[in-house]
């Protein structure tokens, strides 16, 4: 049985592309993950990374020390070796391993994966971002991270085999960029045998999902209850990344009516848990690049769960709402903009909307991409 290593720099039981990309690979192949966290998958082999401190604020110090230090001396690889910490401990395991294929799922892991590989071994990335401005609205990001990325897609990116990203917008970018043909592979979650739930006389049941970040400016959702009419509820189900600016979200929820705070659930269960409602909300700001192209997984989770979708005119979800008309879409990213769409919507619409969606989900769903992921990996390994 031939071996492929899966490597990313996320939690693997809980990251939806490397989790799904585990799981379509485990039974045709020898997979070992390597992840900071052990990744809890059956049938699935798995080597964790980041070693156990007995003061971790020490160990923060001295990573963010050294990862600064090499910076400042333009040693962009050593200053990325530094955010993985424990990782070159296991380069003597992970090259007896004499994998057939290593695929990573993100950029800092590629200088491990090309240490690693023998001779005849393959690689591939699955770029779920464009790196080099991954949060280029962030000055500190700019200065620190975003040279380090720069110099290892210059590097790696066209000593890759293969490299697939999320949407057509960040495709063409690597082309532009870097001189690379990067497959689109969208984020589409499991297709579920579910129907349109029923609306209720009166009352418009909005969703938004997703972590707290201020880079997507999610304050602009909140913003928007203020401009909706009395029909409408919000339930944010979010994930925490910087406490600060979730802290500013549950200041703006609590002084809010219409919008409640409701516990996440796990991956596997969103869609399912989402169904309930009647619309999937993004409104996403474009800060940076990322953003601007960005096709995420909520998108076409809210879909699956046979939902609405009321979205800015990202380009890239503006395309996928337009193609399948399941959704609304306003003029520009203002909460005042979107709150006008909405207001329009009334029960009879929201249910053929609904509709659509349940059409777009049959299509938009995993399971196609399953089976390209596994006709590329053989076409890599043969």
């Amino acid at each position: 049985m031939k071996k492929i290593i899966v490597m990313c720099h996320a939690d693997p039981n809980v990251s939806p592309r490397p989790n799904r990309m585990l799981c379509w690979l485990k039974d045709d192949f020898d997979v070992l993950a390597v992840s900071p966290t052990e990744a809890k998958i059956e049938d699935v082999r798995s080597l964790a990374y980041r070693p156990a401190h007995k003061n971790k604020y020490v160990a923060a110090f001295k990573q963010a020390f050294l990862r600064y230090f090499y910076l400042l001396l333009g040693q962009y690889e050593e200053s990325n070796w530094q955010s993985l910490p424990g990782a070159r401990n296991l380069i003597p395991a992970l090259a007896a391993e004499n994998a057939d294929l290593i695929i990573s799922h993100d950029l800092m892991l590629l200088p491990l994966a090309f240490l690693v590989k023998s001779k005849t071994a393959k690689v591939m990335l699955d770029a779920r971002e464009y790196y080099p401005r991954n949060f280029s609205d962030n000055w500190f990001w700019r200065m620190t991270r975003g040279p380090v990325n720069e110099r290892l897609c210059k590097t790696y990116l066209k000593m890759c085999d293969k490299v697939i990203t999320v949407s057509p917008g960040l495709a063409e970018e690597y082309r532009r960029e870097f001189g690379i043909d990067a497959e689109v592979v969208m984020s589409l979650p499991s297709r579920q045998d579910l129907r349109p739930s029923a609306t209720q006389p009166g009352v418009i049941r909005m969703i938004h999902h997703g972590y707290a970040n201020p880079s997507r400016r999610n304050e602009l959702m909140l913003e928007l209850m203020d401009y909706l009419d009395d029909r409408f509820t919000l339930d944010l189900m979010m994930m925490i990344t910087d406490a600060a600016y979730w802290n500013k979200i549950v200041t703006m929820a609590n002084a809010r009516k219409n919008i409640r705070i409701v516990p996440p659930v796990p991956m596997p269960k969103i869609v399912e848990t989402v169904n309930q409602y009647d619309i999937g909300l993004y409104l996403a700001f474009p800060t940076n690049f990322n953003v601007e192209y960005m096709l995420p997984n909520k998108l076409f989770e809210f879909i699956q769960a046979r939902l609405a979708v009321a979205i800015g005119p990202s380009v890239e979800m503006k395309a996928i709402v337009e193609k399948y008309e399941c959704g609304i879409v306003s003029r520009d990213f203002s909460p005042q903009s979107l709150a006008q769409e909405l207001n329009k919507l009334d029960d009879e619409k929201i249910m053929a909307l609904k509709q659509k969606s349940h059409q777009a989900a049959l299509a938009l769903n995993a399971e196609a991409n399953g089976i390209r992921i596994r006709e590329i990996v053989v076409g890599l390994m043969d």
